[in-house]
């Protein structure tokens, strides 16, 4: 494609929502555009043009004349958006963001959501949004995170039976060095104390979830 490819936008083909929304997480550099089957809709709803498309076309994508593309069997061990995103970081990009993947049939969005972990321990960093969310994968680590775009809530889900060393600072319900139990829901509903969070999960793996965007509700 004749450019240096570091970040990949992957679109599923759920519906995405106002298309509008990814404007501030675009602006961030330069995206390769990765359709997965039905994801082509999505992608030029936004506005984008695809980059390569991959699937097995049981869901309203196709091969197309001049983009390069990668026809899946329909009976195969991986789903369209995994498939998709395995050719984006074998393509060079390890900053994945993923949308048109929630919504709809549950097991997808619970496997896409499981999809994070995968990338990150393949040495890729990705993010689902949808219009109203936003969902990371975090493992033994710290954050510094900007409300932007802007989120009305900030949520830790545990993904180990316990998650230990966990801070969480310039929120409305900050926590210092505490101890969450996966099950439990006492991380859920926090929200954003200014413009910057920050996060420390001293062991474990979590999802961090951001709910609910302002900006949309604004109107901006």
């Amino acid at each position: 494609m004749g450019i240096e490819m570091t970040q990949a936008l992957i679109f599923g083909s759920a519906p995405c929502g106002d298309p509008a929304g990814l404007r501030p997480y675009l602006e961030r550099g330069a995206w390769t555009v990765f359709c997965a089957d039905g994801g082509v809709r999505n992608a030029r709803a936004a506005g984008l043009q695809p980059d390569f498309l991959i699937g097995d076309w049981d869901s309203g994508g196709a091969p197309e004349e001049g983009i390069p593309c990668i026809s899946l069997p329909v009976e195969k061990d991986k789903t369209d958006l995994q498939a998709a995103a395995e050719q984006a970081m074998s393509m060079g990009c390890r900053e994945l963001l993923l949308c048109g993947c929630t919504g709809g049939r549950l097991d997808h969005t619970a496997s896409n959501l499981a999809l994070l972990e995968w990338i990150d321990r393949r040495g890729g960093r990705a993010m689902i949004v949808d219009e109203d969310n936003e969902a990371r994968y975090l493992d033994s680590e710290a954050l510094l995170l900007d409300n932007v775009p802007p989120y009305r809530y900030l949520s830790l889900v545990p993904l180990d039976r316990s998650i230990t060393g966990v801070t969480l600072r310039n929120v409305k319900y900050p926590l210092e060095d505490a101890v969450l139990t996966r099950g439990d829901t006492f991380s859920v509903s926090n929200e954003p104390g200014g413009p910057r969070q920050e996060i420390v999960i001293g062991s474990g793996r979590v999802l961090l979830l951001r709910s609910v965007r302002l900006d949309r509700l604004s109107g901006a």
